[in-house]
């Protein structure tokens, strides 16, 4: 008589692991797709239809950081008292109401506060920080991999191109209307998220025992004070802001060249589709050299293709070479913080470590997006933004090469080697 042995909790969890991963998947492409990359082709229509400047209509992903970053180390915090999926479920609401209320609206001043005081926090709430502590929960091993197929970036590849059709068919509250019932059809899919597999009771992909090693779970104040974590937040946060700046002016630049919107629109799908490419490459370049040396790598990529971009004139193919070349390394930026955050500070900190990383940004993020507009209404081009940040990919880029996190960098917690 053959007998067929039950296949073992660490197993089991690794196919929910893999539906978790599709899950999350959608769910941050959709929320990033439809609150940032959308943003970035309707900035003109904005400043259209508003009848203000260009820095005040670039400022609404501004807006979305700021909640962001005031809220993210809450949400962190939260994630071990409360359901992850009963706050994802009330951000992803939040969210979708913030996009109908923007249709009832012609004022670009209720317009920022609705994206500070209702997009912004169903961001928040659903958004990076929720989604990689729930792959973080179910991959022990593995989970580099699992972070770079749930930061491949379609939504951002996608949604420039339907909402610059929107845009032409409905207007701007067509578009706004649309983007919030996008983000309303992610509550079904909600039902299906398991926070943790204790819950369903598995393990973790690669856990071998349930006695897993402890692991110390540090305070605001420790991380706070840990020098792997400030360099970890210096880089993600200058590389960010050049990624934010990229998809709030990219289309704009295109446009004020004589290139049509819809045109101009397939340089942040490039910038988009880079990221299927560049997230899982960098990921795997992580795990070979470790994610430090992964950040500079990124950093001093982006030199070249950002000079690409005041060089290439009003040459679409040569601006979609710049768009897809920084799109490899700008999209790459949530799978090599998430896994370094890890490697750093150990997994246990995680999400308190990614949302204190995002209040520190803030005045950063907050401000990326309008400066480069100022900037361009004061000098009347981009080529000064572009030099700001390619100092910056020179600064991080020696930073990271030859920075190595000291085991007495993290009280109590010595991080893992780079």
């Amino acid at each position: 008589m053959t007998t067929t042995a039950a296949a073992s909790p660490s197993t089991a969890a690794g196919f929910q692991g893999w539906h978790m991963v599709a899950i999350t998947f959608v769910v941050l492409n959709c929320t990033l797709g439809v609150n940032f990359a959308a943003y970035g082709a309707m900035v003109e229509a904005i400043q259209r239809e508003f009848d203000t400047s260009r820095a005040f209509a670039s400022a609404g992903l501004s807006m979305v950081t700021l909640a962001l970053g005031m809220l993210s180390p809450l949400v962190g915090g939260l994630m071990h008292r409360i359901s992850i999926k009963s706050m994802m479920i009330t951000g992803i609401a939040l969210n979708a109401l913030g996009f109908v209320a923007l249709t009832q609206i012609n004022n670009i001043g209720l317009l920022l506060a609705i994206y500070v005081l209702m997009i912004g926090p169903g961001v928040a709430l659903s958004g990076p920080v929720p989604c990689t502590a729930v792959i973080s929960n179910w991959f022990n091993s593995g989970r580099g991999k699992a972070l770079g197929i749930i930061n491949m970036p379609a939504g951002n590849t996608l949604m420039p191109l339907l909402t610059a059709l929107l845009l032409s068919q409905y207007g701007l509250q067509g578009a706004f209307l649309s983007c919030g019932l996008i983000i309303a059809a992610l509550l079904p899919i909600m039902w299906f998220l398991v926070d943790t597999p204790e819950k369903i009771g598995q393990r973790a992909k690669g856990a071998t025992t349930d006695a897993q090693r402890a692991e110390t779970v540090l305070s605001a104040a420790q991380i706070l004070r840990s020098p792997p974590f400030l360099v970890l937040t210096a880089g993600v946060t200058l590389l960010s802001c050049a990624g934010l700046v990229i998809v709030t002016h990219i289309v704009a630049l295109a446009t004020d060249r004589g290139i049509d919107l819809g045109s101009a629109s397939l340089l942040l799908s490039a910038f988009g589709l880079a990221g299927i490419v560049g997230a899982p490459l960098f990921g795997w370049v992580a795990d070979r050299i470790g994610g430090g040396r992964t950040f500079a790598l990124i950093a001093l990529l982006q030199i070249l293709p950002w000079f690409g971009l005041m060089a290439a004139g009003n040459s679409l193919p040569l601006l979609l070479a710049s768009a897809f070349t920084i799109g490899m390394c700008s999209n790459a930026i949530l799978t090599l913080f998430g896994a370094t955050m890890g490697s750093w500070l150990g997994s246990a900190n995680v999400g308190l470590g990614m949302g204190l990383c995002y209040m520190l940004q803030i005045p950063f993020m907050f401000g990326a997006g309008p400066l480069a507009g100022a900037m361009f209404d004061h000098f009347g081009s981009y080529g000064p933004t572009v030099l700001l940040h390619v100092s910056t990919f020179v600064l991080i880029g020696v930073l990271f090469l030859f920075y190595r996190p000291h085991p007495s960098g993290v009280s109590m917690s010595p991080p893992a080697a780079d």
